[in-house]
C-alpha cells in the first residue's frame, strides 16, 4: 500500500476534535491528503487543528463549525470547505452520539438527539457532499464509521445500537443509489476503541446496571480478546483511509467489522 496512497485528496471528517477524528485525519495526512475537521466547538476545533499542523510544513489542515442537526449549518459548512481547499473529494462521518440507558430509563431526547446526530445528521451531510460532487461531476467517497454494535448489540444502549444498524442500511442504499455517480460508499464498524466516548459509554452502563457491573469490569470485557487490548484510533484510521482511496473501488456496501475479531461478519 503506498505511503501517499491519498495524494492531492481533500477529506472533511465530522466529529473531528474527538479522539477517533484526530486518529483518522493523522492517518489522512500521513497518506498525503488535506483535512477538513468539522464539530460544535470551534476552540477545540482550532485547538485540534493546531496540534495537527504542527507534524509538517505545510498547513494542510482546516477546522470549520458544524452541527449535524442542522441542515442549515451542513450547507454552510460545505461550502466553507469546499472553498478552503478548492474541492471535496472524501467524507468522513465519525461524529456520533453514545450515551448509555436502560431501555426504560431512555429520555425521549436522548433518543432523538442519537438519531438526529448519528443517522439523520450522517444522512444529511452525505446527500448534500454528494450533491456537490455530482454537480462537479467529480468521483468521490463516502465512508461511515458505524459499530459492531449494529451487528451484536450491547445491553443499555438501545438507541444507539438502533443507530448504527441504520448507518450500515443507509451505507448500502446510498451506494447503490451513488455509484452510477463514480461515488463509492462504505461503512467500517469499530468495537472497543480507546477514546472518550468509550470511556462515558462505560460509565453510563454502569450506572445503568444500578451497581451489577463496575468500570473495571467493562475495561475487562469490552477490549477485543483475541487482540488483548482496546483498538487505538489510528488503526481505525487505516482501515478508513485505504477504504476512501481509489483502490478500495472494488469494496462498495460493505459493513467492515473492525474489531479484533469479536464480530466474525
Amino acid at each position: 500500500m503506498s505511503g501517499k496512497l491519498l495524494q492531492d485528496k481533500v477529506a472533511v471528517i465530522t466529529g473531528g476534535t474527538s479522539a477517533m477524528g484526530m486518529g483518522i485525519a493523522e492517518v489522512f495526512l500521513e497518506k498525503g491528503a488535506k483535512v477538513i475537521l468539522g464539530d460544535l466547538d470551534q476552540t477545540k476545533l482550532d485547538h485540534t487543528k493546531d496540534a495537527l499542523n504542527q507534524a509538517g510544513d505545510e498547513i494542510n489542515v482546516a477546522a470549520i463549525k458544524l452541527d449535524l442537526t442542522s441542515a442549515e449549518s451542513i450547507r454552510e459548512f460545505l461550502d466553507k470547505a469546499e472553498a478552503a481547499f478548492g474541492k471535496l473529494d472524501i467524507l468522513v462521518n465519525n461524529a456520533g452520539v453514545c450515551i448509555g440507558n436502560s431501555m426504560f430509563d431512555i429520555p425521549q431526547e436522548t433518543f432523538d438527539l442519537t438519531f438526529n446526530v448519528n443517522v439523520k445528521g450522517l444522512f444529511e451531510i452525505s446527500r448534500q457532499f454528494a450533491k456537490k460532487n455530482i454537480a462537479g461531476n467529480r468521483p468521490a467517497n463516502i465512508v461511515n464509521l458505524a459499530s459492531n454494535a449494529a451487528k451484536v448489540c450491547f445491553e443499555g444502549m438501545a438507541d444507539y445500537n438502533a443507530s448504527k444498524a441504520a448507518v450500515v442500511n443507509l451505507t448500502q442504499s446510498m451506494a447503490k443509489e451513488l455509484a452510477k455517480f463514480n461515488i463509492n460508499v462504505n461503512a467500517v464498524c469499530p468495537g472497543a476503541v480507546d477514546t472518550d466516548m468509550l470511556r462515558q459509554c462505560m460509565l453510563d452502563a454502569v450506572k445503568a446496571s444500578n451497581g451489577t457491573v463496575t468500570l473495571e469490569d467493562c475495561r475487562k470485557t469490552w477490549g477485543p480478546p483475541q487482540l488483548g487490548r482496546l483498538i487505538q484510533p489510528h488503526e481505525v484510521g487505516r482501515v478508513v483511509s485505504f477504504l476512501a482511496s481509489d483502490e478500495a473501488l472494488i469494496i462498495r456496501g460493505q459493513a467492515i467489522s473492525i474489531d479484533g475479531g469479536n464480530t466474525p461478519y
